[in-house]
């Protein structure tokens, strides 16, 4: 891992945990003492984090940049939008053993009532639909607008019945990709991500009442 890289996921992982927040202003000083390491790295890892949408420049400030309802609808439009055309592409191709491996760890995370590996797995499940597709440039898109909505990932470990809700809409994805069914199979896609975005919207609208 580079410097540059160390400083990305460094600043990254603050705004994702909320301890940077929406608005604040990213000291390049006290980064550089907490990683003990030179501006030139730092201000790398923050042009990224702006190439990124996390972080926005306001006049000779980067400032974490805040996260509105409409910003998540788009995200989570353009996100139905790719992974579905995503899925036409290898609805024939994710190995069986492959769905048999997400759909116990998806069970393991429900049995444990564990936020974290449930996590893990619906990355591995989301990534595994866009990677085995072959499109490097989708794989980007996806990573960027992933990035953009990372601080809401949290919303549903508040909620136990958002996550059972969710690994049932999981478990049902998968059941129609094992059925090689592109059309249920893209309507339970839809449907998953639709949920996701309703959950994040609430959760936005509370915090601005």
């Amino acid at each position: 891992m580079t410097r540059k890289e160390e400083a990305y996921d460094f600043i990254k992982n603050k705004i994702v945990q909320n301890e940077l927040h929406p608005n604040e202003v990213i000291s390049e000083n006290q980064i550089t003492d907490q990683l003990n390491m030179s501006r030139t790295p730092v201000r790398e890892a923050i042009k990224q984090l702006v190439a990124d949408g996390l972080v926005e420049m306001r006049g000779r400030e980067n400032v974490v940049t805040a996260l509105t309802a409409s910003d998540v609808q788009e995200v989570y439009e353009l996100r139905s939008l790719l992974e579905t055309f995503a899925l036409k592409k290898t609805i024939n191709l994710i190995p069986e053993f492959k769905l048999d491996e997400i759909d116990n760890k998806f069970r393991t995370a429900y049995q444990a009532r564990d936020w974290d590996i449930y996590l893990r797995v619906d990355t591995e499940f989301h990534e595994l639909i866009t990677h085995i597709a072959g499109y490097e440039r989708l794989k980007q898109f996806l990573k960027i607008l992933k990035a953009q909505t990372a601080r809401t990932r949290h919303v549903s470990s508040y909620n136990p019945y958002r996550m059972d809700r969710s690994i049932e809409e999981h478990q049902e994805i998968i059941k129609w990709i094992r059925e090689r069914n592109l059309d249920e199979a893209e309507k339970a896609l839809a449907y998953h991500l639709q949920k996701v975005y309703d959950s994040v919207k609430a959760y936005l609208n509370y915090l601005n009442e």
